[in-house]
């Protein structure tokens, strides 16, 4: 082909692709709105497995899966490369003939290095030689090494990280930096599912985990029970069985895991109608619904939203299991792992106004009309407030009654990210996404969610309110700190005594408590992060604080203590200050 010809060429090919993606809009795979900037992305590569990773001195088997459902219905070709640095390592050709098309590849031991970022993408093949540009690139790092730090995910959209890519979700952060912290390296398995539940009592039927293990399901493409499609929100399977399912790959890969990251009961009570509005049978109490399904208690004998005419986890996570027998169940698996159970965020606060006002300005609206709608969406903040402080006192709970029977010592905590009220959707330091197709997968929820969902409008926009990547950083970073978690590996010891002293733990809204820190003074510490468990923070140069608690319920302080070079040390309070009736 003469150079001359070749722009015009490449620009053909271009628009055949995007006519390829303009059929995909008119049958409804993707919406037209979505569709700007999508097209970049494709073909994508949605999985790439490498095993083992890392490597004692075995050759390392790699899979690559790549997802174009635009290229399905001709047929596509598509050709793949692996890179290490500028160096292509392997390449090679598919064809597309369904939405998802997969490849393997082979490096022997000598080419694997000590530790390197494989970068995988792929491109379209046209007639005449002609290709489009590399779609989205997808990072996996590739490494040496006898002794993993292996890291299971087990829960929901939080846990599997809605809206990011694959290494910068925090259980990858947090894999990555106990593998670097301990020299071991890292290996992560996660297993989540957006919209999965804690435990669907009835599913499988009579609740029986191993029945899972037969099950299918279309956001597993391969089978293995990490879920490829996991952006696809989904109740099944829930957190028990995805933990059969991890406990199933450890026993036949004849590996030990050393850390379970669980969450979940959230889909249970229903993120949307549930917690936020409260009109959802059986979420009206919010206090009462923790109990029930984060507790594992006070479930009616039967579901009052079992009949919801729209996709909810309410009807099929009501009641069941709480979190105690999933931290059981976590350190059950193959190698005795242990657990920390994640306490969620502030998703809405009232920090979020007045942005997310706006809506109650539109024209049409009368001043009552208004007025009920920012009442409406204030009490959502509040309800979204009280249900992570609830819900995190559950979790706490769970993991003090689980060590409790341990006959090995305590083997779980909960962790907590640190987040206050002004990280919430539309605060004035947003740590979670909070606008549509912005999150780094948007372009796979465009032509996934109409195809694969139930209820696919809620299912393109499902980032928001999830952690971004400055959210999910300060999950990993902050779970270093939890000092029970660094003395299981090694990376310190567990203060023998409290940090800071709490003038009182109980009383009306409105209650004043006073904090002392002279115990992490003396330790070292000049300056003071206060977190005082309803989201809000404030740092002093002195160790002495005083807070105003005002909603109901648990609240437990933390304190971080900044050393002279800047080492940060966590303490948590052994119980939280209750204010008014503590419900969980």
């Amino acid at each position: 082909m003469r150079s001359a010809e070749r722009p015009r060429a490449v620009a053909r090919l271009r628009a055949t692709l995007t006519v390829l993606l303009g059929v995909a809009v008119m049958a409804g795979l993707v919406p037209a709105t979505a569709s700007a900037g999508v097209l970049g992305n494709y073909p994508l590569i949605l999985d790439v497995d490498l095993a083992p990773n890392p490597t004692c001195h075995a050759p390392v088997r790699g899979r690559l899966a790549v997802y174009f459902p635009p290229g399905a219905a001709v047929h596509t070709d598509v050709e793949w490369r692996v890179r290490a640095g500028d160096e292509e390592r392997r390449t090679g050709r598919l064809t597309m003939q369904g939405s998802i098309a997969t490849a393997e590849f082979e490096l022997p031991y000598a080419e694997v290095p000590a530790e390197a970022e494989l970068r995988v993408d792929a491109r379209v093949l046209g007639s005449a030689g002609l290709t489009s540009d590399f779609g989205k690139v997808w990072r996996e790092r590739l490494a040496r090494g006898c002794d993993p730090v292996r890291v299971v995910a087990a829960g929901d959209s939080v846990v599997w990280g809605q809206g990011l890519d694959h290494d910068q979700k925090f259980p990858y952060l947090t894999a990555q930096r106990l593998g670097s912290a301990t020299g071991r390296g890292f290996e992560v398995h996660n297993y989540s599912i957006s919209g999965a539940v804690l435990d669907a009592p009835e599913l499988p039927a009579g609740n029986d985990d191993s029945a899972c293990l037969r099950e299918k399901y279309p956001q597993d493409p391969d089978g293995d029970g990490e879920m490829e499609m996991g952006e696809i929100t989904q109740n099944m399977p829930d957190v028990f069985c995805q933990l059969e399912k991890a406990g199933a790959n450890a026993r036949a890969g004849g590996y030990g895991i050393d850390l379970v990251m669980l969450d979940g009961c959230v889909n249970d009570i229903d993120a949307l109608f549930g917690i936020p509005l409260g009109i959802m049978p059986g979420t009206e109490d919010l206090p009462a619904a923790v109990q029930r399904e984060c507790s594992g208690a006070g479930a009616e004998a039967q579901n009052p939203a079992r009949n919801v005419p729209f996709f909810s986890g309410r009807s099929a996570g009501y009641g069941g299991r709480g979190m105690r027998e999933a931290i059981e169940k976590a350190h059950s698996l193959p190698g005795h792992p242990k657990v920390i159970v994640v306490n969620l965020y502030y998703v809405y606060s009232r920090k979020s106004f007045p942005v997310s006002w706006q809506p109650c300005a539109t024209d049409g609206l009368t001043a009552e009309q208004a007025s009920r709608c920012r009442g409406l969406l204030g009490r959502a903040a509040e309800r979204f407030e009280e249900y992570a402080r609830y819900s995190a006192e559950a979790y706490r709970q769970a993991v003090e009654e689980a060590n409790a029977k341990s006959a090995d010592g305590p083997y779980a905590v909960a962790t907590d990210g640190l987040f206050t009220r002004e990280n919430a959707v539309l605060a004035e330091n947003p740590k979670l996404w909070s606008y549509p197709a912005t999150d780094r997968a948007a372009s796979l929820r465009a032509f996934a969610c109409p195809a694969m969902s139930s209820n696919p409008p809620q299912c393109l926009v499902a980032a928001i309110g999830h952690p971004n990547v400055e959210g999910a950083r300060q999950y990993a970073e902050n779970f270093l700190l939890n000092p029970r978690l660094r003395s299981w590996f090694g990376l310190g010891s567990e203060p023998q005594e409290q940090g800071f002293a709490v003038s009182e733990v109980s009383g009306p809204p409105g209650l004043t408590v006073s904090f002392d820190a002279s115990v992490a003074a003396r330790r070292g510490g000049q300056q003071f992060e206060w977190h005082f468990g309803d989201g809000t923070r404030t740092t002093t140069s002195e160790p002495v604080a005083t807070h105003t608690y005002y909603g109901r319920g648990p609240n437990l302080p933390r304190l971080v203590a900044v050393d002279g070079d800047g080492k940060r040390t966590l303490y948590e309070a052994p119980r939280p200050v209750v204010i008014g009736s503590s419900g969980a």
